[in-house]
């Protein structure tokens, strides 16, 4: 494998600086977080449900009970999509009446990871499995055998990638058959997991690092060390931005390069990440409140 270590103690960062242009507060305990349908959305666990934020005015515009204990969201489908950690539900909402449209039961217990794509809804469960979720009937179509608590995925590739936090791997599903095709060892206490063109980039948390895998092959083919913790993991195309749990903060990386090129402290315990309105937007899930994070 290929090696590339950047670490972020004495680095000099020459390209444009981050700030945080807006802080956001929330119900507490915000977790996941979403961009779609020209808004940003983010569950909070203590609060039962979904905040809408308005990136126009960095406001919050709607609050949605969901369930109990929520963590994951996702858009797709013109919908809000929400994982119920607490009750092993997913709730489909509906963007533009704010009303819960469905309630979906996985056949697993703790649903929290979730990734839309290839039209359908990928829900990573705390009990070693991945719901299929089909938006046309609203219905758990499919349920897949993974890696010890999976958290995060993504769809790229043709193929579903979820995060083994405690298997120290990635797992990649073929949505074609529903079944586990490759397992890649990473570094320890996988989290965050997003595609960016022909790669694939995990964010591990005990390993502090980035690593890079070929979306072809699934080989390991790039290191970044970070040193923050991180956690989610969210792309704007380019570069690829990272939640830094340990430290707070949000941690920018030239996804050509595997270069940081900015970082800016933000809240307590950020988690999820997303980016959109040219922004990126994070969870500080013990500070209660979203983020806004921009270049410049």
């Amino acid at each position: 494998m290929r090696s590339l270590v950047v670490a972020l103690a004495g680095l000099a960062l020459a390209a444009s600086p981050l700030r945080v242009v807006a802080d956001i507060a929330t119900p507490t305990q915000p977790i996941g977080v979403a961009y779609g349908g020209g808004a940003v959305w983010t569950a909070s666990f203590d609060f039962g449900g979904v905040v809408r934020i308005d990136p126009k005015t960095n406001r919050i515009v709607a609050r949605i009970k969901t369930g109990h204990g929520p963590i994951g969201v996702a858009f797709g489908a013109g919908s809000v999509w929400v994982a119920n950690w607490l009750e092993n539900t997913v709730a489909r909402v509906d963007p533009g009446s704010g009303r819960v449209i469905a309630r979906i039961r996985v056949t697993a217990k703790g649903p929290e990871g979730m990734a839309f794509g290839g039209g359908q809804l990928w829900v990573s469960n705390k009990s070693g499995s991945v719901s299929r979720i089909d938006p046309a009937s609203n219905r758990q179509v499919a349920l897949v055998p993974v890696g010890p608590e999976p958290r995060y995925l993504t769809v790229a590739g043709g193929s579903i990638w979820v995060t083994s936090y405690y298997g120290a791997a990635v797992d990649r599903i073929d949505p074609r058959t529903n079944r586990v095709v490759q397992k890649i060892p990473v570094d320890p206490g996988p989290q965050g997991i997003v595609g960016v063109g022909r790669s694939i980039w995990v964010g591990s948390y005990l390993g502090q690092s980035l690593q890079v895998l070929d979306v072809r092959t699934g080989k390991p083919v790039k290191r970044v060390a970070v040193a923050d913790g991180p956690e989610g993991l969210a792309t704007d195309g380019k570069s690829v931005w990272v939640a830094g749990n340990l430290n707070g903060a949000v941690i920018r990386v030239d996804a050509k390069s595997g270069r940081v090129s900015g970082r800016v402290l933000t809240g307590v315990a950020p988690r999820g990440i997303a980016f959109g309105s040219g922004a990126a937007w994070v969870a500080n899930s013990a500070g209660a409140s979203v983020s806004r994070v921009a270049a410049g």
